[in-house]
């Protein structure tokens, strides 16, 4: 008894279509070979495989060539209708990722948000028909759910499937608003106060640099995001370890403590692979590239 075919088996392949076709506008085999810059046999070998997938004749093989059987006209009938809605797709979509339009989504953090809107500010002016969409999002990126198409991290261990560069090197130092520290400089280290951002691990920069310079005994105000963090420093509530991008930025803070890039951090510019190609993504990634430098970065 044979075994039944499966319906992957009788699929018929989208590269099959232009053999199929030849034969049945040109009525024969070395017709269509002319047509295709192919040798006869090669469509003949293919012939053959679609009718052995489909399991029907598509063609009687007469001496004057081959003739459609009514199976092969209704094939023809409805393969000029796919291809024919194929060249609308190529006419309506084909090239529109070649034009500076459309949606870009671009995830960062909150804290490269509040120093780069000038940098996004001027790509949304130079390229106003690209609609900018901007998430500041604290999460790990998923490369399983395209939830953005380009990432700009701070990371040592950029995600492995996505596409990016190197910006720029990344330190990591204490900083204090001058009022508080001018107050409390000269007191014992345990009476500082310090502003730290929630690490369960302690893994972050932030947090090594925090337990290294921090006494035992001082106070701690622990907050879940970056710029919540340098708030309550700007408003003046004690020392904290943050990017020097966000530290240097602002002149009413003062560095506490040198700055530490043992961390090996970078910023990260990174694409999706499956829009890579994309004129929006190039655009951006051209964009980043030239204006974000050490010196928009305050790196020290």
């Amino acid at each position: 008894m044979k075994a039944q075919r499966s319906r992957a088996d009788q699929n018929l392949e989208w590269a099959d279509m232009p053999y199929l076709l030849s034969v049945c506008e040109a009525g024969s085999l070395a017709g269509a070979a002319r047509m295709l810059g192919v040798n006869h046999s090669t469509v003949f070998r293919r012939i053959e495989a679609v009718e052995a997938r489909l399991g029907v004749r598509l063609f009687e093989r007469l001496a004057r060539g081959y003739v459609m059987t009514p199976a092969g006209e209704r094939f023809y009938e409805r393969a000029i209708l796919l291809c024919q809605g194929m060249d609308e797709i190529e006419r309506e979509i084909g090239g529109r990722d070649l034009r500076l339009e459309g949606p870009l989504t671009v995830t960062t953090t909150d804290s490269l948000l509040h120093c780069l809107a000038p940098v996004f500010s001027q790509f949304q002016q130079a390229n106003p028909d690209v609609e900018l969409r901007l998430l500041s999002d604290v999460q790990a990126l998923d490369v399983m759910q395209r939830n953005a198409d380009i990432a700009l991290r701070p990371t040592n261990t950029p995600p492995e499937h996505w596409i990016g560069r190197k910006l720029s090197a990344l330190s990591f130092a204490t900083y204090a608003h001058q009022d508080y520290w001018k107050n409390t400089q000269d007191e014992e280290p345990e009476t500082f106060h310090w502003v730290m951002l929630g690490d369960d691990l302690n893994q972050s920069p932030m947090s090594k640099i925090t337990l290294r310079c921090k006494h035992e005994r001082a106070k701690t105000t622990v907050l879940n995001t970056m710029m919540s963090v340098f708030e309550m420093v700007n408003a003046g509530l004690g020392i904290a370890a943050m990017p020097c991008y966000l530290g240097e930025k602002h002149e009413q803070l003062v560095r506490v403590h040198n700055p530490d890039d043992s961390a090996n951090w970078h910023l990260w510019l990174l694409a999706h692979p499956d829009v890579r190609r994309s004129a929006r993504v190039n655009a951006f990634y051209d964009f980043a590239t030239k204006h974000i430098t050490d010196d928009v970065l305050g790196t020290p």
